[in-house]
């Protein structure tokens, strides 16, 4: 009895010493994986004023050599990215977007039902949901370096960027052209060293698709007067402007340019100024149009399109972006290439107060989840992600917190903090 009594205590301690070991080795690893990203609690930061200088940073990098090598970014996937928000701190006292009016119904009977007025930053903002970051500015360069961490921690490569010609802007804000200098530098900033990348490369070939820095192309948006031959025109601009810069992204050496609700222009104006274009080997840009159907790619090929892209993270608002249709898609739009777009879910009822039928749940992250699965599996294959932060049809992944600024007010909350879909974006692009 005595004996096994012994054995006993002794079988106990040796139990309790391996579970501290796993406790210890576990908060080795933790500590060694883990960055101070979170440093200021979500409550104290509803303010526009967190863009200034003197605002906590929000998540501290120790040694941004080790964020670089830990955190490595898919080229191929390309995030959706809107630099049109303002406050009165960097936009001449004003604020931009947040504002954003809310927008009449275009039957006349339903648009009495509802409200068509502005809102009223900070606290009450053109979203249903509210940033982090707070009624942020566009235009401060601690907000913009703090994007491109966000979209360096989320794994998205590259950054597609909303753009309108130097001078014109879409009827909520002000024209941010000027900006893109500034977003490449601070896309550039977060570079590995090249002779670091390449032995991060040599020592795991699993990384053969990944990219060690943030790259930029453009989505151009339906400016006034906007013409296939001024499309071309301008991206021609872009390419001269910005091809140089070290974040400027390409493919064969061409700039990429999304061009948004591209069906406006009609097919004729394009075969006649971009089909001709297509094959020559000096031509600077990979064009990519928006499809609504399956079948608006064969008219996309006959005009001279390289890609064709669906946009809205609505599922089956259109047909092209039901998710179930995306592999018939791909094989349809061949010779050129589909790339679908995925996004965590969609509400915009802030801004289009009549338009709830058009609503998609996040869904705790299974929606978003479900839609990365149904991409069609190729390696290579571009993949775009709306969006980043276009807050005011609530699609975006950047940082949200809960906030109730008043009894009318409630914003939309993710259901793992602030910081759940920048966390899922990585997870799903590196699974």
């Amino acid at each position: 009895m005595w004996q096994v009594n012994v054995r006993r205590r002794r079988n106990r301690w040796f139990a309790i010493g391996f579970l501290l070991l796993v406790f210890v080795w576990c908060f080795i690893l933790y500590k060694s994986l883990s960055f101070n990203y979170e440093n200021e609690s979500p409550e104290h930061v509803h303010s526009h004023s967190i863009a200034s200088k003197s605002a906590p940073f929000l998540f501290e990098i120790d040694n941004l050599e080790v964020f670089l090598n830990k955190t490595p970014v898919k080229y191929n996937y390309h995030i959706f990215y809107y630099p049109w928000y303002g406050n009165p701190e960097f936009d001449s006292g004003q604020y931009l977007h947040w504002n954003h009016r809310r927008l009449p119904h275009w039957n006349r009977e339903t648009a009495a039902r509802f409200p068509q007025t502005q809102h009223i930053p900070p606290d009450d903002i053109g979203s249903n949901y509210y940033p982090l970051l707070g009624a942020y500015s566009s235009r401060s360069p601690d907000i913009i370096d703090k994007h491109m961490r966000m979209i360096r921690m989320s794994g998205a490569g590259t950054l597609a960027i909303s753009w309108y010609p130097p001078g014109m802007a879409d009827d909520n804000g002000k024209s941010w052209e000027d900006l893109v200098p500034v977003i490449l530098n601070k896309a550039a900033k977060y570079k590995l060293k090249v002779e670091e990348e390449e032995e991060f490369t040599k020592k795991d070939l699993s990384f053969f698709f990944c990219s060690f820095q943030i790259k930029v192309c453009f989505h151009i948006e339906p400016y006034k007067d906007r013409t296939a031959a001024n499309v071309i025109t301008w991206s021609y601009y872009i390419f001269r402007h910005y091809g140089p810069h070290a974040a400027f992204y390409n493919i064969n050496g061409k700039g990429v340019f999304y061009i948004y609700d591209s069906y406006q222009i009609s097919v004729d104006d394009w075969r006649k100024n971009l089909l001709h274009r297509k094959n020559d080997p000096n031509a600077i840009g990979y064009f990519i149009g928006l499809i609504l159907k399956p079948n608006d790619c064969k008219q996309l090929a006959s005009s001279g399109f390289h890609a064709a892209y669906s946009y809205f993270a609505a599922n089956s608002f259109t047909e092209a972006s039901n998710s179930k249709n995306w592999r018939s898609i791909a094989r349809e739009c061949q010779p050129i290439s589909f790339i679908p777009s995925v996004g965590p879910g969609y509400i915009d009822t802030n801004i289009r107060p009549w338009n709830s039928e058009t609503i998609r749940s996040r869904n705790d992250g299974k929606y978003y989840r479900q839609m990365f699965d149904d991409i069609p599996q190729t390696d290579d294959m571009i993949v775009s992600i709306t969006s980043f932060n276009e807050w005011h049809e609530g699609t975006q992944i950047e940082p949200a917190i809960d906030k109730q600024p008043s009894n009318i007010i409630t914003y939309e909350k993710y259901h793992q903090g602030p910081w759940t879909y920048i966390y899922l974006t990585r997870e799903f692009i590196f699974r």
